[in-house]
């Protein structure tokens, strides 16, 4: 399954369940981990690291990949892409 900006939107709101959180209102600048971020707990962080493993056949092991490829949305995306087992 080939990802794309608007269905990876919409699993970060799922995920999040913040119900005032719509896909226009995550821009590529949109920080997702830290105070000012989407993610605010570590369980959250777990289910979208599970989550995309099941979708996209993506194994996440290393904090350090997840501090610098989920830092914004762009950079989240872009390692999706990068990464998806096609």
């Amino acid at each position: 399954m080939a990802a794309n900006k608007e269905e990876l939107k919409q699993l970060l709101i799922n995920i999040v369940k913040d119900d005032d959180l719509t896909p226009e209102k995550i821009t590529d600048e949109t920080q997702l981990i830290g105070e000012d971020g989407l993610f605010f707990d570590s369980i959250d962080v777990l289910e979208l690291i599970v989550e995309l493993e099941k979708r996209y056949g993506i194994k996440i092991k290393d904090n350090d990949i997840i501090a610098k490829k989920f830092s914004n949305f762009l950079t989240f995306y872009t390692f999706i892409v990068e990464n998806e087992k096609k």
